[in-house]
């Protein structure tokens, strides 16, 4: 266990963020007409999303850009907001390619849940994340299928990119990222009785994505939500899938573990600790999940289906990547069909 603070700066809190805003990067018209090119490069030659490399879009003066990006996200605050992206919001296709495009020159493209393709993008690994009319609170329902409300958590990779095709038109679905890092100086200073529940971690539901053949419903073993390793601290937190996993499992969580998992979810919800971020269309948000909580609020859609949130979802095994142990790598999809931990390892 790691008993002293994290410094430096991915243990940023609101303040700090509001402070220096060097995290947003605008393009310039030139870099936005550099994609621009990049995208009528791969649509002459009919390839979609998730069907070229990063030397089939090039990116000449746009690609330092995103290589600093990168730095950031890995030994800086782990939150990048790229704005000014040629988006259409009518032309899907068109968002699959930007993001597509973007995202191969920061890590390699990780493998999503078939139940977020809904463009039929090869392998699954482009999401949409998009009110699909789906129960919020039924068994083995994702958040990335509804227009809920969902809880600081992280996804399953190093990386995860969205791209904003569609804002809501409520105004809602507004983002929230906080440091789980800062979260972390926060509990050893207010509840350091309860670090070791969590580095002792917690058995997640699958939601019915385990892998064919496994009879799995739950992760196979612990995932810590804090993990020291390789000198570097690294999180995994998803209030959602622990509690359906405890159900699942039929053992109910013990009062320390319920202590810990409301001490953290308190401070990832304090406004102090957070940011908060309103999509446009055109927008590229970048988070390190192993040093950054995201969320959101919910939203409702408009009856017009050109009018309705659309995002669209990379899972990244970064170029940067850092050092994480066996029973932490792949987070709580470990053991579903579309389990990272593998690609994570072979890759690391």
């Amino acid at each position: 266990m790691l008993r002293e603070p994290i410094t430096g700066p991915s243990a940023w809190d609101r303040a700090a963020m509001e402070r220096d805003p060097s995290w947003i990067l605008r393009l310039t018209p030139a870099q936005a007409a550099e994609v621009d090119a990049a995208v009528e490069r791969v649509a002459a030659r009919g390839l979609r999303g998730a069907e070229f490399g990063r030397e089939d879009f090039p990116l000449p003066t746009l690609a330092p850009l995103l290589a600093r990006a990168l730095r950031d996200l890995e030994t800086g605050r782990g939150v990048v907001l790229l704005r000014g992206l040629p988006v259409d919001p009518l032309d899907v296709e068109r968002a699959g390619r930007i993001a597509w495009g973007l995202g191969v020159h920061l890590g390699r493209p990780l493998r999503q849940i078939p139940r977020v393709n809904l463009a039929g993008w090869r392998d699954n690994l482009i999401g949409h994340i998009a009110d699909q009319g789906i129960d919020y609170n039924a068994p083995n329902a994702i958040g990335s299928g509804t227009s809920a409300e969902q809880m600081p958590h992280v996804d399953g990779s190093d990386l995860v990119a969205l791209l904003c095709v569609r804002p809501a038109a409520d105004g809602g679905g507004v983002s929230r990222v906080v440091s789980s890092m800062r979260i972390y100086n926060a509990l050893l200073e207010r509840h350091p009785d309860l670090l070791e529940v969590l580095y002792e971690g917690f058995y997640h539901d699958l939601r019915g994505d385990e892998a064919k053949g496994s009879g799995l419903r739950v992760t196979p073993h612990r995932i810590p939500v804090f993990s020291w390793f390789g000198g570097v601290l690294s999180c995994n937190f998803n209030v959602k899938t622990v509690e359906q996993g405890a159900a699942k499992r039929g053992v109910p969580l013990s009062p320390r573990e319920r202590a810990a998992l409301d001490a953290m979810l308190a401070l990832a919800l304090d406004p102090a600790f957070s940011i908060e971020m309103r999509f446009e269309s055109g927008d590229f948000q970048l988070v390190n999940n192993y040093t950054v909580l995201h969320s959101r609020t919910a939203w409702r859609d408009p009856p017009e289906p050109e009018r309705r949130r659309l995002l669209l979802r990379l899972w990244l095994k970064s170029f940067a990547s850092r050092p994480l142990a066996p029973d932490f790598a792949g987070g709580y999809v470990t053991g579903a069909a579309h389990d990272v931990s593998r690609a994570t390892l072979a890759a690391s």
